[in-house]
């Protein structure tokens, strides 16, 4: 099975699909490809983070090819093929500006996939909701109705609501899955420099067992909250 990933930003990964994620590659039966759509350069900007006094005194340039450099570390460190990592480098925050770009970019890394696995529809997050737009936006241009498209939420930004309730399960991870997600945490150093969200990263990782998740069809696109 071909299986594309969209992350907003470098981490996104992690706390989206990560847990689910780790059981497919260790299937070794998947054609596994991450596209990254944003280099993460505004995780330090003022007004974008209210504990970045704490963040190191770096251009967004500089953020964004250490970002960018997390994003590859953890390709390698969950042993997807380094070739199949796809960066966009659009820019952290642009959201909307870039989802014309992102469905070209991605109409040819999908047309022959079997699953793509994308954040849900309805997302406070600008980013976030730019790369369902992107997915979306690419399956319909291909027409892939026979695609299975898997949304997954960042609590952060949301939660799936009950309208599809019958597409939903939960995903029960065990200690060990959970210390190979906190491992897989600690290559993200850059998060490490604000006060509250490395903080509040390390204890969801710590606490949570059970993740949602959520499965759709094409004819399905635009009947639900989250899709």
């Amino acid at each position: 099975m071909k299986i594309v990933i969209f992350e907003p930003h470098p981490d996104d990964l992690l706390f989206g699909p990560g847990p689910i994620l780790v059981e497919w590659i260790n299937e070794k039966k998947h054609d596994i490809h991450v596209i990254t759509i944003t280099d993460g350069r505004a995780c330090f900007r003022v007004g974008e983070q209210a504990d970045s006094e704490n963040a190191p005194l770096m251009s967004e340039d500089e953020v964004a090819t250490m970002r960018t450099k997390e994003a590859m570390e953890a390709i390698k460190f969950i042993g997807v093929p380094m070739e199949n990592h796809h960066l966009f480098n659009f820019h952290d925050a642009d959201g909307q500006k870039n989802v014309k770009a992102g469905i070209e970019k991605t109409i040819p890394l999908i047309k022959n996939a079997d699953r793509i696995v994308f954040p849900s529809n309805n997302n406070s997050h600008v980013d976030h909701q730019a790369t369902h737009d992107i997915a979306i936006g690419a399956s319909k241009s291909l027409a892939l109705k026979y695609l299975e498209y898997f949304v997954y939420f960042i609590p952060s930004y949301g939660k799936f609501q009950e309208d599809s309730k019958d597409h939903q399960f939960e995903y029960i991870i065990d200690e060990e899955r959970a210390k190979n997600l906190q491992e897989w945490l600690e290559i993200y150093k850059s998060q490490s420099f604000t006060k509250y969200t490395w903080k509040m990263y390390t204890r969801f990782l710590q606490k949570i067992r059970k993740w949602i998740y959520s499965i759709y069809k094409f004819e399905e696109i635009g009947k639900y909250y989250n899709f």
